[in-house]
């Protein structure tokens, strides 16, 4: 994001002590000393001898280090107020500044369509004063927004403006972040060697003005790139050069190289160094309590745990990164967190149904049975009410369910005639057996029930704890629902697949097995079912 520096510009003799004001609260800033900048431009918003333009930019600079301290409303006020004032003096730049910092203040609360609309009224203001640089600092900004939002044409096209504006001005320092933010649109986008030739340019141009601390920036950018399109030894090779030149200092990228470096262990099949750097990055994102970063080290653990088949820790992972998006107060990334918190669900159910069919896949007749009971179940979950902010884990419940069936012998699972007491005894363990497995996974308890509870019966006589009627959680009596059907009307070892119907006139006459009133919004369903058919 990028907001107008200050500029301090004596307008006559007398205004010695208005351009001393505006440099002391320059050099406050650039200390971050944000209470001391505070003071300067309220002196001179309130000093009646400074002139109405300055006035304007010192109620916008105001804003802008209210923002700066997190105080939202004082900011919002004082912008507010800003515009207001640039609109009775007829000027549209200040306007165009004004509604930029605003946009900046939406952007950071996560308010991303109001922030886009602010960028746009910003940028009518600015096209009519005329203020071309000012235009292409809000395609910057409004570029940002669109790539957070996931609009990654819009963003591009957003920073093309930008880029054009800045170089036919000549304002060629400015370009580098530009060109950083187009690389990170063009990863988005999948276009990796635009990216590459994006960060390239930025480096390029952050050299040629002497800004190191954004050179690193994009270098550290340029490691995941690599990463993406395989080239691990460039990765490996950049990542060592920025931990060298970090030795002995605090950068704040360091976490993410050390990150980069666990994945590119994992990737090249060498997991003792790679769990090391991963656990080295967690350290990192504790110590500068960069809770974003300690989500993406527990991610890359997930995949860690997942390729030597560490289940239970790969789940423990996923749900921990999936616990911070979920909870993280991300200010200024908010929208970005809940847009990867989504992508994130969708990555634990997959993982999950992967989990599922590699245990299914001992047993060749119920392949696909999870998918096909979490899917009849989420519906019949919906009817029931439950609040569709539960079905992420409602869903995970019903995919694994069936997670304890992996202490049962194959022979067990495929035998064709009756299973021996002591046979019957095992498999009634899995449900015990599953809820042990994911002992260390810090599932909430619904998930817990609907793995150790789904064979339960309304009349007590189920396994494993015997519970009777409303005893038995509701996400467990729906599952029972649909895990039944689905095992009446697939084949199984001992007899063939039952139809629709046939499973369903079974499931109605069974007495005292499930919840009357969920038998009955069950049956609505099936008939419903068999309408659909007829109508077919």
């Amino acid at each position: 994001m990028s907001t107008a520096p200050p500029v301090a510009k004596p307008v006559d003799a007398d205004s010695a002590a208005i351009h001393s004001s505006i440099q002391r609260a320059q050099r406050a800033e650039r200390a971050g000393r944000w209470g001391m900048a505070c003071s300067e431009y309220e002196r001179l918003i309130r000093d009646t001898a400074t002139p109405e333009d300055t006035r304007l930019s010192a109620m916008r600079w105001l804003g802008r280090a209210y923002l700066e301290q997190g105080k939202r409303d004082a900011a919002a006020d004082v912008l507010e107020g800003a515009v207001e004032a640039a609109k009775l003096a007829n000027n549209p730049s200040a306007v165009a500044q004004a509604l930029n910092v605003i946009a900046i203040l939406e952007q950071t609360g996560g308010n991303l369509e109001r922030a886009a609309d602010l960028y746009g009224a910003a940028r009518k203001q600015a096209d009519e004063a005329g203020d071309r640089g000012l235009l292409a600092m809000i395609d910057q900004n409004a570029g940002v927004v669109a790539n957070i939002r996931g609009d990654v044409a819009a963003a591009l096209a957003s920073f093309r403006m930008s880029l054009d504006g800045y170089q036919a001005l000549g304002l060629s320092k400015y370009s580098g972040q530009v060109l950083n933010n187009m690389g990170l649109a063009f990863v988005e986008l999948g276009d990796l060697e635009s990216a590459e030739w994006a960060y390239a340019r930025a480096i390029s141009e952050f050299a040629d003005h002497g800004d190191q601390t954004r050179s690193e920036e994009v270098a550290v950018n340029q490691i995941q790139l690599w990463i993406a399109m395989g080239k691990l030894d460039d990765a490996m090779a950049q990542s060592k050069r920025l931990m060298a030149m970090a030795e002995g200092t605090a950068r704040p990228w360091i976490g993410e190289v050390q990150r980069h470096l666990g994945v590119i262990a994992r990737e090249k099949s060498d997991y003792p160094a790679a769990n090391d750097r991963l656990a080295q990055a967690a350290v990192c994102a504790e110590v500068s309590d960069d809770v974003l970063l300690t989500a993406d080290v527990a991610e890359q653990q997930a995949e860690l745990f997942w390729v030597q088949e560490r289940h239970r820790e790969m789940l423990s992972c996923l749900n921990r990164a999936r616990s911070i998006y979920s909870r993280v107060d991300a200010t200024h990334r908010l929208a970005e967190v809940e847009r990867r918190n989504a992508k994130l669900e969708h990555r634990f159910l997959d993982i999950a149904r992967r989990w599922g069919d590699s245990i299914e896949g001992a047993d060749r007749y119920t392949q696909g049975h999870c998918q096909r009971v979490a899917d009849v179940a989420c519906m019949l979950a919906e009817r029931s009410g439950i609040d569709k902010r539960d079905m992420f884990w409602f869903r995970l419940g019903a995919l694994l369910h069936d997670v304890g069936k992996i202490i049962v012998p194959v022979d067990v699972l495929n035998k064709p005639g009756k299973l021996t007491p002591e046979e019957w005894e095992l498999m009634k363990r899995h449900p015990v057996a599953g809820l042990e497995l994911v002992a260390d996974v810090d599932f909430p308890g619904d998930v817990r029930a609907m793995i150790r509870n789904h064979h339960e019966r309304w009349d007590g006589k189920g396994y494993p704890d015997g519970l009777v009627g409303d005893a038995t959680p509701l996400p467990a009596r729906l599952l029972c629902l649909a895990d039944v059907y689905d095992a009446l009307t697939s084949s199984r070892p001992y007899r063939t697949a039952l139809t629709h119907e046939q499973g369903v006139e079974i499931m109605r006459k069974s007495e005292g097995q499930f919840d009357p009133e969920l038998l009955e919004m069950f049956l609505n369903w099936a008939d419903a079912q068999v309408d659909m058919r007829a109508c077919a």
